[in-house]
């Protein structure tokens, strides 16, 4: 307002008030705000720069996650505001300020001894009903059983291990960290089973050294250009595929084995996971809800030193392994889109069974610049009409044998010409299993045929060799 000339005086005086009542002074030398309120070592430079200043950060996605937070929720609120008085007067919008959410926001300043005592009265404010983390809650109670001495040493660990994991994602981690060795636990229980478990300043530093050690890994797991898997094209292979497909069931039992098993028995135990994975998730689409129990159970055998080779994990996990005969009919009814996310899913499949059938073939899924042509476009015109009535379309478009592998500048000459037109180009093609479609026509017939014949080959594709 003062910058658009309204009631520049009165509104600067207006802002002086606000923040002398609620926010804190101004230094006289320095003319910036001094703060009523001082937040933990973590986030408070950024409070008191950015935020009592007003300074919005230059990099919003360079910032720790709770400092992200921190400007989010300012951001959003200020939002908020302009959406409440988009035209409006200086003394209206200080009368909601003060009186509207001033007198009705209440703070209570509890003064404690010392640092303990402060997270022992934190903890013993969730019982009170106040909502609070797994990871609030745990944070709190390990420090609380920290000796004075070390306490600066256990909250540099976890402060390491908060922002290589992130905040968002560190309760995901601690749960998947403590059922790798654990009996299988649920999120809502996991606090109370690590409380009745950890009880002495040592069993704290043990607990955060080994949640230190694993974060690298489990963040490996989940990226397949880490470092941890340089020069290793069948890790990076498996760790893309299994990113791709979505699951994080598996991630307990592959931060054990990464650390239990030797490097070429982690390799097999990668390809056990992701073919698993492939048969019972993608095309099976078979309950996720036996999948974590069994991992589960497998982590646990491999961290206690009962379970050591590939060939016995996949033992534990058979029952998650689709058969062939029922992976092949799963398979020759597969639809899978070509577009938004099942688009990666549909090229990645496609371009498995081009390396197939070229017998040795190398072609990246995400690399290679080939499209996904429908054979039955997906608004096929009237030249349609005969083999795919419109009553029927929408059951065969997605259908995984309607696709096939294009160059773009042939797609884009195919559109929707008849079948017997768009063969042409597919022989100018460079993809095998493109070259390879002779049929006389396309129809619902021909279409199955095609799929079954490509059923056929991915079963030998995602096969694991354990298995006769």
């Amino acid at each position: 307002m003062i910058d658009s000339g309204i009631e520049a005086e009165d509104n600067a005086e207006r802002i002086n008030e606000l923040r002398r009542g609620f926010l804190g002074q101004k230094d006289p030398a320095s003319l910036h705000y001094s703060s009523k309120l001082f937040l933990n070592e973590n986030n408070d430079p950024f409070y008191q720069r950015n935020l009592l200043q007003l300074i919005a950060p230059q990099n919003e996605k360079m910032l720790i996650d709770s400092d992200r937070l921190l400007w989010q929720g300012f951001d959003f609120f200020y939002r908020k505001i302009e959406e409440l008085f988009p035209n409006t007067t200086g003394a209206a919008l200080a009368t909601f300020l003060s009186k509207s959410i001033g007198d009705k926001m209440m703070f209570i300043k509890i003064e404690v001894e010392d640092e303990l005592s402060a997270y022992i009265l934190f903890e013993t404010l969730n019982y009170r009903g106040v909502e609070l983390t797994v990871t609030d809650l745990l944070k709190n109670y390990l420090f609380s059983l920290i000796t004075p001495s070390d306490l600066r040493i256990a909250k540099n660990i976890w402060k390491k291990i908060a922002t290589s994991v992130g905040i968002d994602k560190f309760s995901l981690f601690l749960r998947h960290f403590w059922i790798s060795r654990k009996p299988l636990v649920r999120q809502e229980q996991l606090f109370k089973t690590i409380r009745a478990e950890i009880k002495s300043n040592q069993q704290v530093f043990d607990l955060l050294n080994d949640l230190d050690r694993y974060s690298e890994i489990y963040l490996a797991l989940q990226d397949p250009y880490s470092v941890f898997w340089q020069g290793n094209r069948e890790r990076i292979k498996r760790i893309r595929e299994m990113k791709l497909f979505g699951i994080k069931q598996q991630l307990p039992l592959l931060m054990v084995a990464k650390e239990k098993f030797s490097d070429q028995e982690f390799d097999k135990v990668l390809k056990v996971i992701s073919v698993i994975s492939f048969r019972y998730n993608v095309v099976g689409s078979r309950q996720a809800n036996k999948m974590e129990q069994l991992y589960n159970t497998i982590a646990q055998k491999i961290f206690n030193n009962t379970t050591t080779t590939a060939q016995g994990v996949f033992n534990g996990l058979r029952e998650l392994y689709i058969p062939d005969a029922d992976f092949k009919n799963d398979f020759s009814t597969l639809e899978s889109y070509s577009y938004g996310r099942n688009k990666k899913i549909t090229r990645y499949i496609l371009f498995e069974l081009e390396n197939n059938i070229m017998q040795g073939g190398d072609r990246d899924y995400e690399l290679d610049p080939a499209t996904i042509e429908h054979i039955l476009p997906e608004n096929a015109g009237d030249n349609w009409d005969k083999d795919f009535p419109q009553t029927i379309q929408p059951s065969y478009t997605y259908r995984l044998g309607n696709y096939t592998l294009l160059e773009d500048h042939l797609n884009r000459a195919c559109k929707t010409l008849p079948f017997d037109q768009k063969k042409q180009f597919y022989h100018k093609s460079q993809y095998e299993m493109t070259k390879a479609i002779n049929y006389n026509d396309w129809n619902p017939t021909v279409l199955d045929t095609r799929q079954n014949y490509l059923a056929k080959k991915a079963t030998s594709i995602w096969k694991i060799s354990y298995v006769d």
